[in-house]
């Protein structure tokens, strides 16, 4: 299902499941990206992206640190394919104290292993800062984290692929990675270790959707595209379950509820809230994102 032919306009999974009388369906495992090949008749212009992937001691940047990282540069063409994989990288990171023993388990990272690792934040910081996007499945979780790790690393565009790409559009049921790659027909035997999922995201990133373009074309043009983040602070509880039910999101850390809407639908969403809680004078924060922006914390 990994391919490098974007022609055909037929989703990775409709070509699985084209046989109804299949019984069995074997899984490939995903591209070493040591073997990843080049790509014979790449379009101009070359950008080249990093595909970042973290582990991390929780899930507050503010409050824990990374502990793993794991970076795949590679080369794509202007169709969003990837000519070549240039190099990786990944490295641990002491945090100090203890891993909890849910982090244990879902990484397989122990005190020993971290214990007196460094990352070399200056040179991840210099090589992240000479690609033109940085890519990973949940930005939201990522670019906070890498940040504060990288406290030199320059505002880039980021590309999520869980939030930028349509995956029930082209096919496919849920957005978790490892759930992603059985329905495209591949698997990846380690679990939660930053490397291999940079390697398996690779693979998913260079499938062809319905359109006929790579899943990493579509994520980038849907990242492009400017949105307006709405953030509504000391909103009363009584008006909770109304903006629950329009879609917003409950920030517990920063205490607001938010949503980002495309451009076309600023006016729509202040006119709704403007409606909804018509006694509530205070009115919504709203900024414009850009996905050089998007995800910053």
């Amino acid at each position: 299902m990994n391919t490098h032919n974007a022609a055909s306009g037929v989703s990775a999974v409709a070509r699985l499941m084209a046989d109804p009388d299949d019984q069995r369906i074997c899984l490939s495992r995903v591209r070493p990206l040591d073997g990843w090949p080049v790509l014979a008749d790449p379009v101009l212009p070359i950008r080249t992206i990093a595909v970042v992937d973290t582990e991390t001691e929780g899930l507050d940047p503010r409050l824990h640190k990374v502990i793993e990282i794991a970076v795949a540069f590679a080369e794509i063409d202007a169709h969003g394919r990837i000519v070549r994989v240039a190099g990786k990288g990944e490295a641990l990171n002491d945090p100090g104290r203890p891993l909890t023993p849910q982090i244990r388990d879902l990484t397989g990272l122990t005190d020993a292993m971290l214990a007196g690792q460094r990352i070399n934040v200056d040179h991840v910081a210099k090589r992240l800062n000479a690609v033109d996007v940085i890519v990973a499945h949940n930005c939201a979780h990522d670019r906070p984290f890498v940040e504060a790790l990288l406290p030199d690393l320059q505002d880039k565009p980021w590309v999520c692929s869980m939030a930028n790409a349509d995956w029930s559009a082209w096919g496919f049921d849920g957005k978790k990675q490892d759930h992603l790659l059985m329905q495209a027909g591949l698997f990846n035997p380690i679990k939660h270790r930053a490397l291999a999922d940079v390697a398996s995201l690779v693979s998913l990133l260079n499938l062809e959707t319905p359109t006929g373009n790579s899943v990493l074309s579509e994520c980038i043009a849907h990242a492009k595209k400017p949105t307006w983040l709405f953030r509504a602070e000391g909103l009363p509880y009584d008006y909770r379950q109304g903006i629950k039910d329009r879609g917003w999101r409950w920030n517990s850390s920063d205490r607001v509820w938010w949503t980002e809407v495309p451009h076309s639908d600023r006016a729509a969403e202040e006119q709704w809230y403007d409606q909804a809680f018509r006694p509530f004078r205070a009115k919504p924060v709203i900024d414009r994102v850009t996905w050089t922006t998007r995800y910053k914390r």
